[in-house]
């Protein structure tokens, strides 16, 4: 047998070579069984299958070159024109109109910000959005975003995984946003149709192959299991009783599981490497939950137990009513499939985030079972392009490279026509024919023909994909500039669904980021933020002060980060704010038609153009310009509430009625506990 044999997921666990399965601890088996069976579900699931065997071609369009003559995971057409020596060309028409999508949505990115619902909520908001905003610059969101949606545009999945990493800070934890590829290194239930939220996804698995000794490193009160377990894996494939799967390359190397086509299994283990496929398991179970509502009050109290709520609804049965409910949780489990080991078991990590998968899916587009982006319509008329400008390639190359034809003996020096490469004058005896080619009948009709197939697949291509010449910037005809707006805002409306989906993706992002906020940032921190207007100041999140007998206690409650789940939820919603100079410059060329059309309007709107406008010393000016506004009784736009005149230093050295968000002598804005 081959030195190097793979076990793949289709093979059964191996005979160890005393005849006994290998033995793992039978507490983690069941878990590391029932993970493995997720995987082989969604991994054999027809959805999946299309869609990995689509997105890889997909991918290689977008990348151009020979990857664009594939065609059902196939490269059969290349190859076969590549024996019989025949031009093949790739002109790469679909990455220029991808860009110019992505290239939009770069130019205008949008700030995630905290929009309260109420006048109480506002400043606490505006504390969130300065939060949001350092935890974007430090985690590069922007930039992994532009990623995920790239990947959405090409292959119709991305998805990003909002996490806290403890390797640094074990104590404090650092929020990271890192970018997967579906189908590459993330699956899911395939069954689920909420794709958004995930509120029917039974469960979502994280993927990848990793070496034997790193995994002892990472999980060492599992080394000495993991070896043993690993080594009577290695001595029954030597032996030759493990199951046919994928050999190894000429290197020793194991084969990408992630990567695998259609037909092949991902590697479980390859004892030649001492490589394994680590699955991280995120699925979710449910609890019983006791409530008890009110029918006078409209409210729902959580209770302890069933006992407490039934104990608490006999005190008022004709108001109150003890409920039952089943309360859905999140949990995570690291198994190896190979030799059914589980590594690791527990509730998510997220303590105010229990109900929610940590990642998040942009979805392009998606009809029942096939999943796709805007390259997938692109690929036919791209292949006929490519096909198309190679024939017409070729046939030039034939008969430029044309031999001449001349008759037996009507030469005086036929060595100079053999070298094509001489100058000498070709002489031909009197009474005979000339050398000449033989040109078919016809070929200049040929070429226009096949160039003007080229033209039209390129306009089908335009035409799938909404990207129409006035996008791309493109001279299409002499039309007024009105008519080449309208034909823009045709383009753009056809590709609105992209944006729209994008969209929800940034929002769900911006949930989950706004929960690791509210997780990490429960230390006293200081941290150097740019506000709304692009002023430098210092946040003081949590700080804490000291009472008469020595206590700690939150200072200022009035300045706080929301601890609070349901306060987040119902109090503060996660939209959206123009981050970008271009998206910047597009506000304010709005606010300047409304005041085009309403002049009256300028002095309200004055504070927002400012605002909106790129300039030195804007935040003195705005300051200024909100100083006339109050001294004529004008309310700001977008500025935050005026601050009252300052009393007598509290506590901790700031002066007592300050308004929170706004400038202070020193330069601190404080966070503490909820106000009541």
């Amino acid at each position: 047998m081959p030195e190097g044999l793979t076990l793949s997921v289709d093979s059964p666990l191996p005979a160890q070579p005393g005849g006994s399965a290998v033995q793992v601890d039978p507490t983690n088996r069941d878990m590391a069984v029932r993970v493995r069976a997720w995987f082989l579900e969604a991994w054999t699931h027809p959805l999946w299958v299309d869609y990995r065997r689509e997105a890889e071609e997909d991918e290689g369009f977008y990348a151009g070159g020979e990857d664009q003559w594939v065609e059902g995971g196939s490269s059969e057409a290349l190859r076969r024109l590549k024996d019989l020596k025949r031009a093949t060309v790739s002109i790469n028409h679909i990455q220029g109109l991808v860009d110019i999508l992505t290239g939009f949505e770069r130019q205008n990115r949008f700030d995630l910000k905290a929009a309260p619902q109420g006048e109480e909520d506002e400043d606490s908001a505006r504390l969130f959005t300065w939060l949001l905003k350092d935890v974007q610059d430090k985690a590069d969101v922007h930039a992994t975003s532009s990623d995920v949606f790239e990947d959405g545009i090409i292959k119709g999945l991305g998805a990003a995984e909002v996490a806290v990493d403890w390797t640094q800070d074990p104590v404090r934890g650092e929020i990271v946003v890192e970018r997967l590829e579906p189908g590459v290194d993330l699956i899911w239930d395939a069954h689920a149709k909420d794709w958004r939220r995930f509120r029917d996804c039974r469960y979502m698995i994280r993927y990848k192959q990793a070496f034997v000794d790193d995994l002892t490193a990472q999980y060492p009160q599992h080394k000495a299991a993991i070896e043993e377990a690993a080594d009577r894996l290695g001595a029954v494939m030597a032996e030759g009783r493990s199951t046919d799967g994928p050999p190894n390359d000429a290197y020793g190397g194991v084969g990408d599981a992630r990567r695998s086509p259609e037909t092949a299994a991902p590697v479980f283990y390859d004892h030649k490497s001492r490589q394994a496929l680590v699955l991280e398991a995120w699925y979710e179970d449910f609890e019983s939950a006791w409530v008890v509502t009110s029918k006078q009050a409209g409210q729902v109290y959580e209770a302890a137990s069933g006992e407490a709520a039934r104990a608490a609804a006999a005190a008022d049965p004709k108001d109150l009513t003890a409920i039952r409910r089943m309360k859905r949780m999140i949990k995570m489990a690291v198994v190896l499939p190979a030799t059914m080991q589980t590594l690791e078991t527990d509730d998510t990590p997220y303590d105010n985030d229990q109900q929610a998968y940590p990642f998040v899916v942009y979805v392009g587009k998606r009809k029942r079972n096939k999943i796709y982006g805007i390259v997938r319509n692109m690929k036919d008329p791209q292949r006929v392009l490519n096909k198309r400008e190679s024939q017409l390639l070729d046939v030039l190359i034939q008969y430029a490279t044309a031999r001449r034809m001349y008759e037996s003996g009507s030469l005086e020096n036929p060595q100079h026509l053999k070298d094509s490469w001489s100058t000498e004058p070709i002489i031909y005896r009197p009474g005979r024919k000339p050398p000449g080619w033989d040109v078919p009948e016809g070929l200049g009709e040929l070429f226009r023909v096949l160039g003007g197939e080229g033209d039209r697949y390129k306009m089908f291509m335009r035409e799938s994909s909404g990207i129409n010449t006035d996008l791309l910037g493109l001279r299409s005809d002499d039309a007024s500039g009105i008519a080449i707006a309208r034909r823009q805002a045709q383009g753009q409306v056809i590709a609105t669904v992209w944006f729209d989906n994008y969209r929800n993706f940034k929002r769900e992002l911006g949930q989950r980021l706004a929960r690791r906020i509210q997780q990490v940032y429960t230390y006293e921190r200081v941290f150097r933020l740019t506000n709304d207007i692009g002023e430098p100041i210092a946040l003081t999140v949590n700080p804490l002060q000291r009472d008469e007998q020595g206590r700690s206690q939150q200072a200022d409650p009035r300045r706080r980060v929301l601890s609070d789940v349901k306060a987040l939820e119902f109090d503060i919603l996660v939209s959206e704010a123009p981050s970008t100079p271009s998206m910047r410059a597009m506000s304010l060329l709005a606010v300047l038609e409304i005041i085009k059309t309403l002049p009256g309007l300028a002095g309200v709107f004055m504070d927002k153009i400012v605002e909106l406008a790129d300039m030195p010393d804007k935040a003195e000016l705005l300051q200024r310009v909100r100083q006339v506004q109050q001294s004529q009784g004008i309310v700001g736009g977008g500025g935050p509430p005026q601050q009252p005149p300052p009393g007598p230093p509290g506590p901790d050295g700031i002066p007592t009625g300050t308004q929170p968000g706004m400038p202070v002598p020193s330069p601190e804005i404080r966070a503490g506990q909820p106000a009541q």
